[in-house]
C-alpha cells in the first residue's frame, strides 16, 4: 500500500512538472527555474530559483515583493502563542509558534513572513493538521495548503473547496482584494471593512498575499501608511492574479527571505524596511500566526509531502521525501 502511495506521489509531481505521466522518470529532463527581469534572486536549489524579491513603487509608496516559486518551493502556515488563542497547546509541533526545525529543516527555510488578523477581529476562520480553529467563513478570501505545500488561494464557496485541492492548513483574512487581475468592488468600499486602524487613522503599514498566472505565491508590504486600494494596486503591480490582505499596522508585517534553503537558525537578508521586528523571531517562536516558505529537494523526482488529513480529528503533519533521488535524512 505504502509503494502505492509514493508512486501516486511521484506522478503527481511529474505533472505538475509538465511531465506525461507515462513518461520514466530515469529519462527525463527538466527546465530549471530561472531568473526572471526585474526580479533579484534569493534562494536557489538544483531546480533553479526558489524565491526571488524587488521592490515596486506604487502611488509614491515602496513595497516589498517576495515571490515563492510554485515549482521549487513549498509553503507551510504556523499558529501563534498567543493567536489563535489557546492554540499552541493543541496543534502538533509542525504547526506550533516557531519554526519547526527538526522537520521543516530538514527541506530548508527560505522564507517567513506574516498571517491575518487576529481571531478576535473577526477575519475569517483558520484549520490546520486538521483542527479547525476558528469557523470557515464563507465568502471570505482562503488560501489553502496540501499535504504537498502547494498552495491554492480563492474565495470559500466558490473556487474552494475543490475536489481536486485536499487541504491540511486553511487560513481567511477579510473578503477577497483582487479577484481576476482586477481590485474588487470592495477595496474602494469602507476602509474601516480593511481593518481597525490604530488611533482611528484608516492609512497603516499593511501586507498582502496573492497568486499569479504561473501559480507563484507573492507576499507584498510596505511600512508607509496606506489604504486597501493601494495594497490592492501593489499586489496587481507584482503580477498577483488573486489576492487577499493580511496583516496591519507597524507591529505586524514581517518577512524573512534567505539567500539559500536554512537547515538550521540563519540570515535572513530579505525584509521589508524600516519594519519593526527581525523575522528571526519565527525562529523561536511569536505571538501571531505565520507562514514558511521551503525548498523542494534538489531532484526533480522527489518531493516533500506530509501525510494529509486521511481521517478526522488532528493529524500531525510533519515532511518526510517520497520519490527517487531523495535526500538521506
Amino acid at each position: 500500500m505504502r509503494s502505492v502511495k509514493v508512486l501516486a506521489t511521484l506522478l503527481a509531481v511529474l505533472t505538475i512538472c509538465g511531465v506525461p505521466a507515462g513518461a520514466s522518470a530515469s529519462h527525463l529532463s527538466y527546465a530549471p527555474e530561472r531568473p526572471q527581469p526585474g526580479w533579484t534572486v534569493g534562494a536557489t536549489t538544483a531546480r533553479g530559483v526558489v524565491t526571488d524579491y524587488k521592490m515596486e513603487r506604487v502611488a509614491g509608496v515602496w513595497f516589498r515583493v517576495f515571490r515563492l516559486r510554485a515549482r521549487t518551493a513549498l509553503l507551510r502556515w504556523h499558529v501563534g502563542a498567543t493567536d489563535p488563542p489557546g492554540a499552541w497547546h493543541t496543534v502538533p509541533s509542525d504547526a506550533g509558534p516557531a519554526v519547526n526545525w527538526p522537520n521543516e529543516g530538514l527541506a530548508g527555510v527560505v522564507g517567513v513572513f506574516n498571517g491575518g488578523f487576529k481571531v478576535g477581529a473577526k477575519a475569517g476562520g483558520s484549520m490546520v493538521d486538521g483542527l479547525t480553529l476558528s469557523p470557515i467563513v464563507p465568502g471570505d478570501m482562503t488560501i489553502a495548503i496540501d499535504a504537498a505545500g502547494h498552495w491554492r488561494m480563492g474565495v470559500w464557496g466558490q473556487s474552494l473547496p475543490s475536489r481536486s485541492f485536499h487541504p491540511i492548513a486553511l487560513r481567511q483574512n477579510l473578503g477577497p482584494l483582487v479577484l481576476g487581475g482586477r481590485l474588487t468592488s470592495a477595496a474602494y468600499a469602507n476602509i474601516f471593512s480593511w481593518g481597525s486602524p490604530l488611533n482611528n487613522q484608516p492609512s497603516e503599514p499593511r501586507s498582502g498575499l496573492g497568486v499569479d498566472a504561473a501559480g507563484n505565491l507573492i507576499y507584498v508590504a510596505t511600512m508607509s501608511d496606506i489604504g486597501p486600494v493601494t495594497l490592492g494596486q501593489a499586489l496587481l503591480a507584482a503580477g498577483v492574479r488573486t489576492g487577499m490582505e493580511l496583516d496591519m499596522n507597524p507591529y505586524w508585517p514581517i518577512l524573512g527571505g534567505s539567500f539559500h534553503p536554512l537547515h538550521a537558525p540563519g540570515p535572513l537578508p530579505v525584509q521589508i524596511p524600516y519594519s519593526e521586528h527581525d523575522p528571526a523571531i519565527y525562529f523561536n517562536g511569536w505571538q501571531r500566526d505565520f507562514f514558511v516558505g521551503l525548498a523542494e529537494p534538489n531532484s526533480w523526482t522527489c518531493s516533500w509531502v506530509s501525510p494529509g488529513l486521511t481521517t478526522r480529528g488532528l493529524v500531525p503533519q510533519p515532511l518526510r521525501a517520497v520519490g527517487t533521488g531523495c535526500p538521506r535524512s
